[in-house]
């Protein structure tokens, strides 16, 4: 059993796209530069800033950019210029919080976390940073203040909820840091990769709709942070469960700040009694995968951890039961467990919520449930699988050619080969956008080519058959269009005419 958790530990975080931290979050420090520079187009103070970020390594880009309070002015900016580019951009406060984080670079913190009145770290150190405990000062200190005025309005906004934070105490912190010990000595590979999502940990009584929380993980306004309720911390069995969980939650918002996961925001009723978007299900999904692997190491190597934590059941008396808690086990009603509603989510999403989801994100779930199959089958048959079959079966050969295709000559572009993607953004539509590397060929096809050419000229590069390759170059041709990415020759004219098409 020891070989076969090994194996799915390892298993969570062997795919480049979807499990390989690292990877996930160089894209995000590379969205936040293209981002910046597509900001400071229009901003002379952003613009002298842009050679120092540029300059940074991997992993002080990542304690700069990762730091709470510039990424979050980095994702409002990013809204803003998204949803009203024709908006002045109010890049003031985002100048100040990357002045100041560059300024200090060279220190051992972050900006945010050198705010703090006492250093609490926990967890490994990883690429130079540990995790932060939140323990902000009661005085008025422009970080400071920043920081309360972060978490006043962006502690999971639109969720009807609240946070009270609590200065922690040396007891709360060791016990946060002995229960990061047991997640990385029961699932070695699951914890280093969630911890590298995660930067601070804040504990804070809390409250929703339905009534107080045990857990939470921060908003685009607490980035890479997440909330734990005091009495939670005395277990450490169902305290590392809680910071898995939640870090996990940070793992997947990385991961879809590059690449969407749903193309229908629907509502769904849950057996167990809740009616929640598809994206929180999805979430919901990632976690309970992870969580099965940390569920089974309990189960099978945590004796041997007793001598040191005390046996799961020793802290029952004083454990609130939960989906997650591996501790409270006892509930019986349907679906009260987190393998039962990981096994329902899964044939949801692989049957009949699979249109709710893009097809980088259905890939996602075959993914996770190839990953855990070792564990619990999840062999679930996609009922699009039979049509997707058919379709490849039929042939689709290119349109009489009826229009030529171009680039967009006003657009933002950041190439990564390295990555095989591209960073996007129309001028007129400044989205930011992430090609992979078929839509950026199809991109840098567009060069003047009909139809029928882009679909020759796609068949002749990748080797897919001619009679088939418009089907792969038609959704795509329609994307890059939608997008503004590239335009009908006759637009791309008078575009670089300065005229409008």
């Amino acid at each position: 059993m020891k070989d076969l958790i090994e194996q799915v530990d390892a298993n969570l975080q062997a795919h480049e796209e979807f499990g390989n931290s690292r990877q996930i979050i160089a894209l995000n420090i590379e969205r936040y530069k293209f981002a910046l520079a597509v900001l400071a187009q229009n901003d002379a103070k952003l613009q002298a800033l842009l050679p120092a970020v540029e300059r940074l390594d991997e992993a002080l880009a990542n304690k700069i950019l990762g730091d709470l309070l510039v990424r979050a002015e980095l994702e409002a900016a990013i809204e803003r210029l998204e949803t009203d580019a024709s908006a002045a951009q109010d890049t003031q406060r985002l100048v100040w919080c990357l002045e100041r984080s560059l300024a200090i670079a060279g220190e051992s913190k972050s900006m945010s976390a050198a705010a703090m009145e006492r250093d609490f770290q926990v967890g490994p150190q990883i690429d130079g940073r540990r995790i932060w405990v939140w323990d902000l000062p009661d005085g008025s200190e422009p970080v400071a203040d920043a920081l309360r005025e972060a978490l006043r309005l962006g502690f999971m906004p639109g969720g009807h909820c609240e946070a009270q934070i609590i200065r922690p105490t040396p007891e709360m912190v060791a016990q946060l840091d002995r229960a990061c010990t047991l997640l990385q000595a029961l699932v070695p590979q699951v914890a280093h990769s969630v911890f590298s999502h995660l930067h601070s940990v804040a504990i804070a009584h809390m409250r929703n709709e339905r009534g107080p929380m045990l857990t939470a993980s921060g908003g685009d306004s607490t980035p890479c942070m997440i909330f734990i309720a005091p009495e939670e911390l005395a277990n450490p069995w169902d305290t590392a469960v809680h910071i898995m969980h939640e870090a996990v939650h940070l793992k997947l918002s990385d991961m879809v700040r590059t690449s969407a996961a749903v193309v229908d925001e629907a509502m769904v009723t849950l057996p167990w009694g809740r009616e929640i978007s598809v994206s929180n299900c999805l979430f919901a999904f990632h976690a309970y995968v992870h969580l099965q692997v940390f569920r089974t190491a309990v189960e099978q190597l945590g004796p041997q951890h007793y001598a040191v934590y005390g046996a799961p059941e020793s802290y029952l008396a004083n454990t609130r039961p939960h989906a997650m808690s591996v501790v409270n086990t006892a509930a019986t009603t349907p679906f009260s467990r987190g393998h039962q509603r990981m096994i329902y989510l899964g044939e949801q999403f692989r049957t009949t919520w699979a249109s709710y989801l893009t097809p980088a994100a259905r890939r996602m779930v075959d993914w996770l449930c190839e990953a855990i199959s070792p564990m619990v089958d999840m062999r679930i048959e996609r009922l699009d699988n039979a049509q997707a079959t058919a379709d490849e079966a039929q042939t689709a050969t290119a349109p009489a050619p009826t229009t030529r295709y171009a680039k967009n000559p006003k657009l933002h572009l950041r190439p990564l080969k390295e990555h095989g993607i591209l960073f996007a953004s129309a001028i007129e539509q400044p989205q930011i956008r992430k090609l992979n590397t078929a839509a950026w060929l199809m991109f840098e096809l567009c060069d003047g080519r009909n139809e029928r050419d882009l679909a020759q000229a796609y068949a002749q590069i990748t080797g897919v058959a001619e009679d088939r390759a418009w089907q792969k170059v038609e959704p795509m041709l329609g994307h890059l269009v939608a997008s503004g990415m590239i335009v009908p020759i006759d637009d791309a004219a008078a575009a670089r005419e300065g005229r409008a098409a």
